[in-house]
């Protein structure tokens, strides 16, 4: 699994960079915590929590990573990854990938938040 932004197509390296400097502009930090994966490790993710231990934590075996078209953040409070939103903490202090994901439609990106089953560090091409 690749966390660099080269190992995106083109046109996404262009969509995240955007992304990245309206996120810097709000003062929202974050960081990328995937871009490609390939078909192998997607078939792992996919069998975690279904034929190996572990938790679900993907809902297709197609993903736009291994397609290099596609990206995963995590929001950072106080320095620290978390995938909470405000709701579940009822905090109104740490950002919230709502904003995350409003910024990233503004740049032309997908935003996993709006599908029936929310991915809301999700975001790949249209």
């Amino acid at each position: 699994m690749s966390r660099y932004i080269a190992d995106l197509i083109p046109e996404m390296q262009e969509k995240f960079k955007a992304f990245s400097a309206k996120m810097a502009e709000a003062g929202i930090p974050f960081i990328l915590t995937c871009t490609y994966r390939s078909q192998e490790e997607q078939d792992r993710l996919y069998s975690q929590g279904r034929h190996l231990p572990g938790k679900i934590v993907t809902w297709t075996q197609h993903s736009r990573h291994t397609q290099r078209d596609a990206f995963d953040i995590a929001l950072l409070n106080k320095g620290t990854a978390h995938w909470d939103t405000k709701e579940d903490l009822n905090e109104n202090s740490i950002p919230d990938y709502t904003e995350a994901g409003l910024i990233g439609e503004s740049v032309g990106l997908v935003w996993g938040g709006r599908w029936k089953n929310r991915d809301l560090p999700h975001f790949q091409n249209s």
